[in-house]
């Protein structure tokens, strides 16, 4: 009883320091969002920034996890990291409009999540309500749908946009998968809500 009392607040001390460098890092990431934003406004390019300050703040709060992925972790940072082209982004309102209801579904879905967020893979409880009733990673598929706007009216669709696109699409598959294998109870997850990613297809 004891050692398993010493093994949680072992996990506690690790989940503290993993929040700090979490809100450090999207803290900072928030910062570099809003300076380019600065340079060349748009309310994409300011949703852009507010998102990554949404992360830190909902770093600070979450829960404690009782099962941690560490490899999915690095995944998570390096979709963070890749770079999405915030500048010189027009507001026309046929591109306006999917990078609306892309960032509002990422909005939606933190909500819901609230303290149970996290970037890696971890157990910190099943959320089966709002968004997650639709598919089982909502937020995921409005990072996309965010990211492809942001990609599309910055002007610079060469081939190496596109391949980092493809490249965060990947990262983003592989982290549905690992962390499918990581929340307890989502066998049962499963019959209610089909799809992972996009109704009908995936």
């Amino acid at each position: 009883m004891a050692q398993h009392h010493t093994l949680w607040q072992h996990n506690i001390l690790k989940d503290g320091v993993r929040d700090r460098l979490g809100f450090a890092f999207f803290a900072f990431a928030a910062l570099i969002a809003g300076f380019s934003a600065w340079q060349s406004p748009s309310i994409l390019a300011w949703l852009y920034a507010f998102h990554n300050l949404l992360l830190a703040w909902f770093y600070m709060k979450r829960e404690p996890a009782k099962r941690y992925d560490r490899v999915g972790l690095w995944l998570g940072l390096t979709a963070a990291m890749l770079p999405t082209p915030v500048q010189g982004i027009p507001s026309s309102w046929y591109l306006l409009i999917p990078g609306l209801l892309g960032y509002t579904l990422i909005l939606w879905s933190l909500m819901t999540l609230g303290t149970k967020f996290g970037i890696a893979p971890a157990d910190r409880g099943l959320t089966s309500r709002g968004p997650y009733q639709v598919v089982r990673h909502p937020m995921y598929l409005g990072e996309l749908v965010f990211r492809a706007t942001l990609l599309s009216s910055s002007g610079n669709l060469g081939m190496d946009s596109l391949f980092l696109f493809v490249i965060l699409t990947a990262i983003q598959c592989m982290r549905i998968l690992r962390e499918e294998r990581w929340i307890s109870g989502y066998d049962r997850y499963l019959w209610n809500t089909q799809w992972r990613l996009i109704p009908l297809i995936w």
